[in-house]
């Protein structure tokens, strides 16, 4: 499965980065926060990774000037109903997480899978409760996410074998080297 539409809901410190890392390597993505100010920074931040990977790892000049087409900033969830793939990284809080699923999984197809950042909670305390546990796994990312190789996926006790293959499918396509 070709993922072209990625959901980045949270753009933080790791979720930037991993906005930046999907542009980077053709992808559409959608990022989602609630504030302006925070859509902000991230632009700020995705501009100064696409000159990083420009300058010191040989893409080509021409992503500076094409990565934004293929960015959409959101405050709202419901625009993740296009996405392929969807990564969640917001506060290391189950409720917040558990909410933001619940806003999630009220927009996207149930074969959509939706990976968290987490790297605290156990990926089958994340599943309780969801509609489609099978389609949650862990893809942690490492800092800076738009340059580091490594990643770690992790599974839950419902995760499907087709679930985790697609996102390591994806690491592989990113740049990544899933462990």
């Amino acid at each position: 499965m070709q993922i072209e539409i990625v959901g980045v809901a949270g753009l933080g410190l790791l979720g930037r980065g991993i906005a930046a890392c999907c542009l980077a390597h053709g992808m559409k993505v959608i990022g989602f926060t609630r504030r302006q100010s925070t859509h902000e920074v991230a632009r700020r931040f995705i501009t100064e990774a696409m000159n990083d990977l420009v300058e010191r790892a040989g893409y080509p000049p021409s992503l500076r000037n094409e990565w934004p087409a293929r960015f959409t900033a959101v405050t709202t969830l419901d625009r993740f109903s296009d996405c392929q793939f969807i990564i969640e990284t917001v506060l290391e809080d189950m409720q917040i997480k558990q909410n933001v699923f619940d806003e999630i999984e009220a927009v996207v197809g149930p074969a959509v899978p939706i990976a968290s950042n987490t790297s605290a909670m156990p990926i089958s305390s994340l599943q309780h409760g969801r509609k489609h546990p099978q389609r949650f796994l862990g893809m942690h990312w490492s800092e800076n996410a738009h340059v580091t190789r490594f990643m770690e996926l992790i599974r839950g006790e419902q995760t499907t074998d087709q679930v985790f293959q697609i996102a390591a499918d994806l690491a592989g396509h990113i740049g990544k080297e899933p462990a």
